[in-house]
């Protein structure tokens, strides 16, 4: 697993060793630790990867994850024991194990449908009730400066501990707040820190990591032990089937703790570095921020955001589009993952059992020949152009089987918020900014592993 790990890292900053081999797009070999990766680096070779479901697992990068944070090997084992095709619960007709169902339980609980629907609506109940001035003014303790009519909030942190505690009601509901009201930061200092984890750095190095990664699943264990009852109306379904599931096959509440902890941080790690980004480039261009307000306004009433799903809508809100794709597209470092199980070709390469194959996409949305010149810039008009959302060169939520399930949920959590936010700054625009953007920024929109 470390060694899975430092190539993930290297991922983030493969364009020098691309160089290195004269800018090929043919797949290259890294050897790290005595460990051998296959670099993917080109558009159609990377869909061959996703085809190779036989002989290219990802199930070895989730069991080791699973390992480090506290599993045993015998709730592993049970994970990914094939279950009976009549077995009760969430239909199983070709005989998979809980680790597989679990991709098709987030992809029944979050890909547009009706369960997708109660997730969005309880989005919007949230962020109507807890983005309004007085509601800011009773939780940000950490606002720079406050006063009768404003209130200035440094950016990184707010996007962060709204994101986090808004996916966890969605998710949770308020029970586990209520267990534990500072959950949110305490995941924050986890996720400024998760390297040591996926490093595996020894524990005398990693208190600080360990630390609060340890608060947030024995505070999982707790929300576990309130009665059924008195949880079950405020979770999203996803929670109450994997905990049925789990139990199903006997497992305890520390290690069902430790599952939902994956969980946990699956729903709070990226989406709010993503629209950290976004409020940041628009801030500093108020040229695109009057377009974006111009768009948006439809789908209020007054400060009051009532027709969500309007913004949307790329054909009503095509700057908006265009804005959270290229912001996308500039700060998003997913990068896939398999072991190869057997002997594979990949791009006309042999690929030897045993090894690994990286699929760095970060590489992919840098190609001047698909995303056009200047690369580096932020050029929202790029995306008014052609059809790039269907180039197999675009890849923020990875590929294949394991596409980020939650992708959907992700890009309503931000518009929302987003549209919201820019509703309260233009209330505020005779006194200066409602929000500022001071304070520390990610290096990236979240490491997106699939």
């Amino acid at each position: 697993m470390p060694q899975l790990f430092s190539a993930i890292r290297m991922a983030y900053s493969l364009q020098p060793v691309r160089r290195h081999f004269k800018n090929t797009t043919e797949p290259f070999a890294l050897t790290v630790l005595g460990i051998t990766f296959y670099v993917v680096t080109q558009a159609r070779h990377s869909a061959e990867v996703y085809k190779s479901t036989e002989t290219l697992s990802f199930e070895d990068f989730v069991q080791g994850l699973m390992r480090t944070n506290g599993n045993n090997d015998d709730v592993i084992k049970v994970m990914y024991s094939p279950l009976a095709i009549d077995k009760t619960g969430f239909p199983n007709p070709q005989g998979e194990s809980l680790g597989v169902l679990a991709q098709k339980m987030h992809i029944y609980q979050l890909h547009p449908g009706e369960r997708l629907s109660v997730l969005q609506q309880r989005v919007q109940v949230w962020i109507n009730s807890h983005l309004n001035l007085n509601a800011l003014h009773d939780a940000c303790m950490y606002a720079t400066s406050r006063g009768q009519g404003h209130i200035e909030l440094p950016l990184y942190q707010w996007c962060s501990d709204y994101f986090i505690r808004l996916g966890q009601h969605v998710y949770f509901g308020e029970i586990l707040d209520q267990i534990d009201h500072s959950l949110p930061a305490a995941f924050l200092e986890f996720d400024e820190l998760i390297w040591k984890m996926l490093y595996q750095y020894p524990s005398f190095l990693s208190h600080d990591m360990s630390r609060p990664r340890s608060q947030i699943i024995a505070s999982l264990k707790r929300y576990f032990r309130v009665p059924r009852s008195q949880r079950h109306d405020g979770a999203a379904w996803l929670i109450n089937a994997m905990e049925d599931e789990a139990k199903s096959l006997g497992i305890d509440d520390d290690n069902l703790a430790v599952l939902m902890f994956h969980l946990y941080f699956a729903i709070n790690t990226n989406t709010r570095k993503t629209v950290f980004w976004v409020l940041t480039y628009l801030i500093h261009n108020p040229c695109l921020l009057a377009a974006y307000r111009e768009e948006t306004e439809p789908a209020f009433s007054g400060h009051d955001l009532v027709n969500p799903i309007y913004i949307q809508d790329a054909a009503n809100c095509p700057q908006v589009d265009a804005i959270w794709h290229e912001t996308l597209r500039l700060s998003g470092w997913s990068a896939s993952v398999r072991l190869v199980n057997q002997d594979t070709v990949i791009g006309g390469k042999l690929m030897g059992k045993g090894n690994r194959v990286l699929v760095p996409h970060r590489l992919l949305h840098f190609d001047e020949s698909v995303f056009g010149e200047n690369v580096h810039a932020f050029r929202p008009e790029r995306w008014r152009k052609g059809n790039l959302v269907r180039s197999p060169s675009w890849r923020p939520f990875g590929g294949g089987k394991t596409m980020c399930s939650g992708r959907f949920l992700a890009r309503f959590f931000g518009y929302n918020f987003r549209s919201h936010a820019f509703a309260a700054l233009s209330s505020q625009e005779s006194r200066g900014p409602a929000v500022s953007a001071a304070g520390r920024g990610p290096t990236g929109a979240g490491h997106y592993v699939y």
